[in-house]
C-alpha cells in the first residue's frame, strides 16, 4: 500500500482515537443529585420570598415566617428586608435593605439584570405594585424602579412568566381571597423601558378561577407559549392544565397532572421540559392542620414534556415544601425557603446538581470498528482520486465521465446533510409534515432550469457558475453573487459540522467540541486529497448509507411502540402529525400556502446559483446527461423526504408512550442520537452514527469544495494573470484548508448558543442570500432589457429590503427568498428600463440562443 495512504488512514485513526474523554457515570437514573443543604438569612425560614439572581448575586427579599407555632398563638409576619449572597460555595449572607413595603406572595419574573416583583401582600391586603429591584455589583446595593405600570387589580399569588417582550399574569387572589380567572400581558418595547405601557386583558384559560398555579414560559417546538397548571380554587385543589399559544392568542386543555399541585416551584428545563418540584397536593388538609404533621408536601418531582403531552415522575426533593423557588444559579438547582406545614418555614435551601446531562454510552467496540472502517474506506476513495488528478480541471470539475444518475444523487446528498438527517426528523417530531410541502414545487423548478438554464453554463463550460453573470452583465453582477454564495456558504458549513457533533457525543464518550475537530479536519483531508470526483462518489455512497440508517431507525422505532405499525399510524393521525399545516394566508407563520411560495424559490435558487449544485452538471458527459442528473435528483429525493418524515413521526410516537427516556438536557435537534444512543444494538449504532457522518461530511466537503472554486475562478485568477495548473490546484487545495479551520470554529461558536431548530435557522440564512442571486440568474437568461447598472440596482435593492422586512415585520422566514427574488428581478428589470448600461453576450438570452445551445 503506497505510503501516502498510510500516512492519510493513519491520521484518520489517530484524529477520531485521540479526543475521547470518560464521562461521568450517572450515581442513579434520577434528575437531580441532592447536595448539602444551605442556609437562609432568616432563623424562622421563608416562605413565598422574592428570589431571583440579579447580576450574578442570589437575592432574597421579603417573605413570609411565623414568630412561633401556631398551636403557641404563632403569629405570621411579612418581612421588608432584602438579603445578598455572591458566593454559591460559602453562602454568606448580607443584609443591604429594605422594600418599599412588606411584601409576600409575590410573582417574581426575571428582567434584564434584574427581578421584576409583581402584585403580593402585606400580610393583610393584596396589593397592584409593581417594581424592578436589581443588585449594583459597583454600589453593593439593590436598587428599587417603582415606574413601572400597576396591575389592574391588587393581586396576591398571582402567577407570571416572561415570554419574549411581553409580561403574563394570572389568577390570584383577592385581599379577601377570592380566587381570580384574569389573565394580563405587559409588552415593553426595550428591556430598559421602564414605565411604558399597559396592562392589556387576555382570553382567559378554559378552567376554574386559582391562585398559587405553576406558570412557565417553554417551547412547544416551534416556539415559545405560557403553560399553567395546578393551583387551588374556590372548590379546592386543581392539577388541570392549559397551554397559552402567544401568536394565536388561544388557550388549550393539555394533559392534567398526575395529582394536585398547590405553590409548587416551577422552571423550565432544557428546550421542552417544565418541571414542578414538591408543593401540597390538598390531601386531608383539615386533619393534616388540626395534627401539625406533613400537611401533605409531596416529595415529588413532575415533569411535562411540551411536545408529547407526558407527565412523569423523574425524582424526589428530600423536603416536601410549598411555597419555595426554583432557580439555577452556577449550574446549580436551588430550592430556596418554602413552607414544612403550616406556621413552619424552612431556613434551608435545597441545592442539587442537574445530572441529565450525564449519559451513559452503548457505544461499544464493534461500533467503533463500524465507524473507524467508514472512515477508512473514505480516506481510500479520496486517496485513489488524488493520484489520478493531472491538472486543475480535473481537481474542479473532473474528467467529465460522471453518469447522470450518479450526478444525481450527489446534488441530493449535498443539500441533505445532517440537517435534512437530523433537523427534519426533528421537526416532524416536533411539529408535523408541514415542510414536506416544499416536494411538491420540485415539479415547477425542475423544467424551468432543464430547459432554460443548464444549457447556458453546459455551453459556457466553465468551473464557476458565475462566469455566465460576467459575460452577460460585467464583473459586478459576477462578483455581487460570488459573495453571496461564500457568505450563505460559510454559515451553512458551521451549522452541518455542529449537528452530527451532537449525535456523536450522545452516543460516545467524546465531549461535542472533540467532535466537531475530528469531523472537521476529517472532512477537510477527504475534499483536499480527491477533488470533486472523489466528493460525488463519497456522496454517492453516503447517500445509500443515508437510507439505510433512516430505515433502520424506524424500524427500531416501530418495533419498540405497544401496538408497532398500527400506533405509528394511529397516534400519528389522532395528534395530526401527518398535517400539511394550516391551510390559510396568513403570512406571519409557516403555512401551507408561505411553505410552498418560499420552497419555489428556494429550489429555483438552489438549482440555478448554488456553486456545489451547479458544479454536479458540469461533470456529466452532456447536456442530456446534465439535464436527466436533476431529474434524478427528483427521484431520490422524494422518497427520501418521505422516509426522513416518517421516522420523525415514529420518534414523536415512541416519546409519547416512553416519556421517561426523555433527557431534557437533549437539544429537540438532538433527539435522533439520543434515540440511537438507547434503542440502538451493538452494531448498528456505528453504522447509523456513520450515516449521520454520511450526511454531514458530504455537504461539508461539497460546500468547501464549491468555495474553493469560486475563490480560485472568481477572485484569485481575476488578479493573478498566467496561472499555472498546478498553481491553481495548490491554491484551491490551500483556500480548502482555511474553509475547514472556519467551519471547525464557527460549529464550536454553535455549542454555546441556545437554538431550538437548526433547521429554521437554516431556511432562514438560505431566504435571506439566495433570491438575489437567482433573480440575476433570471433576467439574463429570460430579458433582453436587462443591463449591468440596472441588474446590481436590483440587487443592492433587495438586500436592503430585505433588511427592513427581517428586522421590521413579522413576515414568516420562508418568503425571504420570494422577496429577495421579486425585489431584484422587478427593481433591476425597471432600473434597467430607464439607466442604459452593459448587455453583454446578447446571444445567450433565452430567447434568441436557445436553439444553438445544443451540447455536443
Amino acid at each position: 500500500m503506497p505510503l501516502q495512504f498510510i500516512r492519510y488512514a493513519c491520521l484518520v485513526c489517530l484524529v477520531f482515537i485521540a479526543g475521547p474523554k470518560k464521562l461521568l457515570a450517572q450515581n442513579s437514573d434520577r434528575w437531580f443529585l441532592w447536595d448539602k443543604p444551605a442556609a437562609l438569612p432568616v432563623e424562622q425560614g421563608l416562605s413565598h420570598a422574592i428570589t431571583g439572581i440579579s447580576n450574578g448575586a442570589l437575592v432574597v427579599a421579603g417573605g413570609s415566617h411565623f414568630n412561633r407555632r401556631i398551636q403557641e398563638g404563632g403569629k405570621k409576619l411579612v418581612n421588608d428586608k432584602i438579603y445578598v449572597a455572591t458566593d454559591p460555595d460559602r453562602m454568606n449572607w448580607r443584609e443591604v435593605g429594605r422594600l418599599p413595603c412588606p411584601v409576600s406572595n409575590a410573582a417574581v419574573v426575571p428582567w434584564g439584570n434584574g427581578l421584576l416583583v409583581i402584585g403580593g401582600t402585606n400580610g393583610v391586603t393584596a396589593t397592584d405594585r409593581v417594581f424592578l429591584m436589581s443588585w449594583d455589583v459597583n454600589t453593593n446595593r439593590v436598587e428599587i424602579d417603582s415606574s413601572f405600570p400597576k396591575l389592574p387589580v391588587p393581586l396576591s399569588s398571582p402567577s407570571a412568566a416572561r415570554c419574549g417582550k411581553n409580561i403574563f399574569v394570572g389568577g390570584g387572589q383577592l385581599t379577601d381571597n377570592t380566587p381570580q380567572k384574569a389573565f394580563y400581558s405587559l409588552e415593553f418595547a426595550e428591556e430598559g423601558n421602564r414605565g411604558v405601557g399597559t396592562w392589556k386583558v387576555m382570553p382567559t384559560w378554559p378552567g376554574a378561577a386559582r391562585f398559587g398555579a405553576a406558570m412557565v414560559a417553554q417551547s412547544n417546538g416551534e416556539y415559545d407559549c405560557i403553560y399553567l397548571a395546578g393551583g387551588k380554587g374556590a372548590e379546592g385543589y386543581l392539577k388541570d392544565a392549559f397551554v397559552f399559544d402567544v401568536k394565536r392568542k388561544q388557550w388549550k386543555e393539555i394533559n392534567s397532572l398526575p395529582r394536585p399541585a398547590f405553590f409548587s416551584a416551577s422552571m423550565a428545563l432544557g428546550q421542552t421540559h417544565i418541571v414542578l418540584f414538591s408543593g401540597s397536593d390538598g390531601h386531608d388538609a383539615d386533619i393534616a392542620i388540626a395534627q401539625q404533621d406533613n400537611y401533605h408536601m409531596v416529595k415529588d418531582v413532575l415533569a411535562y414534556h411540551t411536545i408529547t403531552n407526558t407527565w412523569i415522575k423523574p425524582d424526589n426533593v428530600p423536603t416536601g415544601v410549598a411555597g419555595a423557588t426554583a432557580l439555577r444559579w452556577n449550574n446549580k438547582l436551588m430550592l430556596v425557603g418554602g413552607e414544612l406545614r403550616p406556621g413552619v418555614r424552612t431556613p434551608q435551601i435545597q441545592v442539587a446538581t442537574i445530572q441529565t446531562a450525564k449519559q451513559k454510552s452503548k457505544f461499544g467496540w464493534i461500533d467503533y470498528s463500524t465507524l473507524v472502517l467508514y472512515l477508512l474506506i473514505l480516506a481510500l476513495i479520496s486517496y485513489s482520486f488524488s493520484i489520478k488528478k493531472k491538472a486543475s480541471s480535473d481537481y474542479l470539475l473532473g474528467s467529465k465521465n460522471i453518469p447522470f444518475w450518479a450526478a444525481g444523487i450527489s446534488i441530493m446528498a449535498t443539500q441533505v446533510s445532517a440537517i435534512g438527517f437530523m433537523s427534519i426528523p426533528a421537526k416532524a417530531y416536533a411539529v408535523n409534515w408541514a415542510y414536506f410541502a416544499g416536494v411538491f414545487t420540485w415539479f415547477i423548478a425542475v423544467p424551468i432550469v432543464t430547459r432554460a438554464y443548464i444549457p447556458f453554463v453546459r455551453k459556457l463550460n466553465v468551473a464557476s457558475a458565475y462566469h455566465y453573470l460576467e459575460a452577460r452583465f460585467g464583473p459586478g453582477a459576477r462578483l455581487f453573487a460570488a459573495c453571496v454564495f461564500v457568505l450563505f456558504q460559510l454559515a451553512r458549513m458551521g451549522l452541518v459540522l455542529y449537528l452530527p457533533a451532537l449525535a456523536l457525543a450522545a452516543v460516545t464518550p467524546l465531549d461535542t467540541i472533540t467532535c466537531i475537530l475530528i469531523m472537521g479536519v476529517l472532512s477537510t483531508v477527504y475534499t483536499v486529497m480527491g477533488g470533486i470526483e472523489a466528493v460525488i462518489w463519497i456522496e454517492v455512497a453516503q447517500a445509500i448509507l443515508l437510507f439505510g440508517g433512516a430505515v433502520v431507525c424506524i424500524i427500531l422505532a416501530v418495533m419498540n411502540l405497544n401496538g408497532g405499525i398500527s400506533d405509528f399510524f394511529s397516534s400519528g393521525i389522532a395528534d395530526q402529525k401527518f398535517s400539511l399545516g394550516q391551510a390559510d394566508w396568513g403570512f406571519t407563520s409557516s403555512t401551507l400556502f408561505v411553505i410552498l411560495i418560499g420552497n419555489i424559490f428556494i429550489r429555483l435558487g438552489n438549482l440555478t446559483s448554488d456553486q456545489a449544485v451547479v458544479q454536479r452538471y458540469m461533470t456529466t458527459r452532456s447536456l442530456k446527461q446534465a439535464q436527466r442528473s436533476v431529474w434524478a435528483d427528483v427521484a431520490v429525493s422524494i422518497p427520501w423526504a418521505i422516509v426522513i418524515y416518517s421516522l420523525g413521526t415514529a420518534l414523536y410516537v415512541f416519546y409519547k408512550q416512553h416519556p421517561g427516556k426523555l433527557n431534557p438536557s437533549i437539544a429537540t435537534d438532538g433527539i435522533l442520537p439520543m434515540f440511537i444512543a438507547q434503542q440502538a444494538p451493538a452494531g448498528l449504532s456505528g453504522l447509523i452514527i456513520a450515516a449521520i457522518f454520511a450526511a454531514s461530511m458530504s455537504a461539508l466537503e461539497g460546500s468547501m469544495h464549491s468555495v474553493a472554486t469560486i475563490f480560485t475562478t472568481d477572485f484569485y485568477s481575476r488578479y493573478r494573470k498566467d496561472l499555472t495548473t498546478s498553481q491553481i490546484t495548490r491554491v484551491a487545495k490551500i483556500t480548502t484548508v482555511v474553509l475547514g479551520a472556519f467551519a471547525t470554529g464557527l460549529s464550536i461558536a454553535l455549542v454555546f448558543l441556545d437554538i431550538n431548530s437548526i433547521l429554521d435557522v437554516f431556511q432562514e440564512l438560505t431566504g435571506l442570500f439566495i433570491g438575489a442571486s437567482t433573480a440575476l440568474f433570471l433576467l439574463g437568461i429570460f430579458t433582453k432589457k436587462a443591463n449591468a447598472n440596472g441588474v446590481l440596482i436590483g440587487a443592492f435593492s433587495s438586500g436592503i429590503i430585505l433588511y427592513f422586512v427581517k428586522t421590521f415585520t413579522p413576515l414568516n422566514f420562508w418568503l425571504y427568498s420570494a422577496v429577495g427574488f421579486l425585489s431584484c428581478y422587478v427593481i433591476g428589470y425597471l432600473a434597467s428600463c430607464i439607466i442604459p448600461g452593459r448587455r453583454g453576450l446578447q446571444g445567450l438570452t433565452y430567447y434568441t440562443m436557445n436553439d444553438n445551445l445544443k451540447d455536443k
